[in-house]
């Protein structure tokens, strides 16, 4: 009953003039940007590819040191599925780069969201004072480490069929926990978030692999960013003494 009074009262505050503003802000750059360096840098791919096939020409490749994949370039079904693979593993890492982008942006827009959610719901929650930069750069970094560790993990498995499309998922999963959750806490949202991060870990974890699964969604995972730091707030807020 509780999670629902939350949920609820997240929607209406992600609803709110404020927050949509909020929301849109971290949403258009990112997906712009890549969206845009991703179809232009893909469509002269295509191009290289057309105007090769048709004139036996790869200039683009050292046909004396790559003779066979200078072979399999002339033909068509070769260059539907190296675009194909460009199109699924290019959206996909539009997606995952804009995600981390979105949520770096978002980062900065937590302090104002904790305060409203605060201020307006649980005013008799005392704020403590949050982690200092020195600190804040120092986790960070730690848990970027332990992300490129794991990222390099993974790599050897994209060879393997049908594990290749969701390992990488793996270690973005990890920075995705980490980073929101340390977001919220180190802003000093409630002397009590450690214990509670404890108590409902599992919890804890089955929301952010939901908000993680919505957030591979294109747009969508852009899109929901302030809602997810509006509904941690509110968890948080509401199990504290």
């Amino acid at each position: 009953m509780m999670k629902e009074i939350i949920l609820i009262k997240s929607l209406r505050d992600f609803f709110s003039k404020r927050f949509l503003f909020l929301t849109l802000a971290p949403f258009f750059i990112p997906i712009i940007l890549f969206s845009a360096i991703f179809y232009f840098g893909g469509s002269e791919f295509s191009v290289l590819l057309v105007q090769g096939s048709q004139s036996g020409d790869f200039s683009f490749l050292d046909e004396s040191a790559h003779p066979i994949l200078a072979f399999l370039l002339g033909f068509s079904a070769v260059h539907w599925v190296i675009l194909t693979l460009m199109g699924v593993f290019g959206t996909l890492g539009v997606v995952l780069i804009s995600l981390v982008i979105a949520m770096l942006v978002v980062g900065f827009l937590t302090p104002l969201i904790i305060s409203y959610v605060r201020g307006v719901h649980y005013p008799n929650v005392e704020a403590i004072r949050g982690d200092g930069i020195g600190k804040s750069l120092l986790s960070v970094s730690i848990i970027f480490l332990k992300f490129i560790v794991l990222f390099l993990i993974c790599l050897p498995f994209l060879i393997l069929p049908f594990v290749s499309f969701f390992i990488l998922n793996i270690p973005f999963f990890y920075l995705f926990y980490k980073f929101l959750l340390y977001d919220i806490i180190s802003n000093g949202i409630s002397k009590d978030a450690h214990s509670i991060m404890h108590e409902y870990k599992f919890y804890l974890l089955f929301v952010m692999l939901v908000f993680f699964t919505l957030s591979l969604v294109p747009f969508l995972g852009l899109f929901l960013q302030v809602f997810f730091v509006t509904y941690l707030s509110h968890f948080f807020l509401s199990k504290s003494r």
